[in-house]
């Protein structure tokens, strides 16, 4: 349901449209999902204000629909419902949910189990789900969970979905906002110029616009939006994962547990990059990709992406960034720093032009550094 402030939005945003001038102005449809928000800009293509208001409409159903079937914060919702089951029998499931979960196979293969929507326990386990936190678990326990933790214990096939361990969770939270982006571009695909963000995830269109993308700095200390990179980002994805904002604290040590798993391992994240994004086409491979990269080391997630997604992939990590100014050239300082990704060629072609620029530029900063 659309609420007061959300009406009052649109209506000035409406009335705004109706009065503007012949020469169409940028519109910013913006609101609540998934426990963060949404903007969706794009030069509407008549002078009509029922074209925005029926975009406004049409996000906000496929939001819904989508929150609906894959929030596990929503006991009604689909994946609630499933999680919850206690048999291993089919469960009939939606379209979206299903084509997220089939997805997220590919994603399991390529990223060696790095990648896992079976995860779920274990983020409960290390206090990162409805249970308080006191101190990390003991091997013993992790070991334990680990037992109904894989990707090869789920079945889906027909919009159906089985567990072949009843105590199996999925979560499709790192996976959701992607495809949601994904299904709104789509949706949205008549307009040349289009911007799509949930929760910092993004999908561009650019024909006559050029839209500059800001990644935060990351740091445990300060919780400033202070800006580490801007970049153009042209016809591309760009998702954004990070370890320093939502972590766990043990009350006897005070020692930090960030919140990525280790789906192979049961551990939390032990190595120094605090921020990952990556630039892909579609945004669910970003999406997903930033969560599997943030739980290796760099030299083994740029390991994975050159034998894996060579082509179709850029992996920026901060603390452990690629910097390059926007003329092309490596650069080391200055506040400006940023990928200039014009794209007038396929994503695979551009992304390869950045890395041959940028190959070697990977800049180590530990976190005792900043």
């Amino acid at each position: 349901m659309m609420t007061l402030a959300n009406r009052l939005a649109l209506l000035l945003i409406l009335l705004l449209f109706s009065c503007s001038s012949p020469q169409k102005e940028i519109v910013s449809i913006k609101g609540s999902t998934m426990g963060t928000t949404y903007n969706v800009k794009f030069f509407p293509l008549t002078n009509n204000p029922i074209e925005i208001e029926d975009n406004y409409i049409l996000i906000e159903k496929i939001l819904k629909d989508i929150n609906q079937q894959m929030s596990t914060y929503i006991p009604s919702s689909e994946i609630s419902t499933f999680n919850q089951l206690e048999s291993t029998d089919w469960f009939v499931i939606s379209e979206d949910f299903s084509n997220v979960v089939e997805q997220s196979f590919k994603y399991y293969d390529l990223s060696d189990g790095q990648y896992d929507i079976t995860v779920m326990p274990l983020v409960n386990l290390w206090g990162f789900g409805p249970d308080i936190f006191e101190s990390p678990p003991s091997k013993a326990m992790i070991d334990s969970v680990k037992t109904f933790i894989g990707q090869h214990l789920i079945d889906i096939e027909n919009q159906k979905i089985r567990k072949k361990d009843s105590r199996v969770q999925i979560d499709l939270s790192s996976i959701a906002k992607g495809y949601a982006v994904d299904k709104i571009f789509n949706a949205l695909n008549r307009y040349d110029d289009l911007f799509i963000e949930i929760g910092g995830e993004i999908r561009t269109k650019s024909k006559s616009k050029d839209w500059k993308i800001g990644i935060n700095t990351p740091s445990i200390t300060n919780f400033e939006n202070d800006i580490e990179l801007i970049i153009t980002l042209n016809n591309l994805s760009i998702a954004t994962s990070g370890n320093y904002r939502k972590f766990s604290l043990d009350s006897q040590t005070g020692e930090r547990y960030v919140h990525t798993i280790n789906p192979i391992t049961g551990f939390t994240s032990k190595n120094n990059i605090l921020s990952v994004s990556v630039i892909s086409e579609d945004c669910i491979t970003s999406d997903a990709w930033a969560t599997a990269l943030l739980s290796l080391d760099l030299e083994r997630g740029r390991t994975i992406i050159d034998q894996k997604e060579s082509n179709s992939l850029m992996y920026l990590p901060l603390d452990k960034i690629i910097q390059q100014s926007a003329s092309g050239r490596s650069s080391d300082n200055g506040s400006n720093r940023g990928a200039n990704l014009q794209n007038n060629r396929s994503a695979s072609d551009v992304i390869n032009s950045i890395k041959e620029q940028s190959r070697g530029s990977f800049s180590g900063r530990d976190r005792g550094e900043r």
